[in-house]
């Protein structure tokens, strides 16, 4: 395949790169192979390879060049985006303030409504041997009672609220899936 043959071959594999790039492969290759200072019938895909596989690497060098094109691209985009998030943070401020303080508040609540069902069940435990000291039969079935309920209530409060919390906090640090058009 002489230097026209393999040029023509070659702008027919790049038909779809853009104009620019296209050209440029051409001119390079046009120049490299007269370079090069083959005859005229001389088979150029001897020194270079297939027109298919010179193609091949012209676009994934083109390929990769848009890409980092594309990077820098983003990296001007990101900073523009930014400065746009901060701008609707600070406009959003009158909702998100009084709903962060909302949501503090439930937490510090849960926190309370957790150490208060831990108190009980430990005053549940102490009342348990308590019992034995106190006089007279009724008071010590009473006492007894007090204990084992509130030991049970205790623990099963708490099991329930760290229940409740583990699931309030994996729902909300959940991702969600978010369905591709291409789907």
């Amino acid at each position: 395949m002489n230097k026209e043959q393999f040029l023509r071959e070659l702008n027919g594999k790049l038909k779809y790169l853009p104009e620019a790039d296209r050209n440029d492969a051409i001119r390079f290759y046009d120049e490299y192979i007269s370079e090069m200072e083959l005859s005229d019938e001389e088979d150029v895909t001897t020194k270079l390879g297939t027109p298919k596989e010179v193609a091949s690497d012209i676009i994934s060098q083109c390929t990769q060049r848009h890409i980092d094109n594309e990077t820098e691209q983003k990296t001007v985009k990101g900073g523009a985006t930014t400065i746009w998030l901060v701008i609707l943070g600070i406009l959003s401020l009158p909702l998100s303030l009084p709903l962060a303080i909302l949501a503090l508040t439930f937490i510090f609540v849960f926190i309370v409504l957790f150490l208060v069902m831990i108190v009980v069940a430990f005053a549940g435990a102490i009342a348990i041997p308590y019992a034995l000291f106190v006089h007279g039969v009724a008071q010590k079935i009473f006492t007894l009672g007090y204990g084992l309920v509130s030991l049970g209530g205790g623990i099963l409060m708490v099991y329930v609220l760290s229940a409740v919390l583990k699931k309030m906090f994996s729902a909300m640090t959940k991702k969600k899936r978010v369905r591709s058009i291409y789907e």
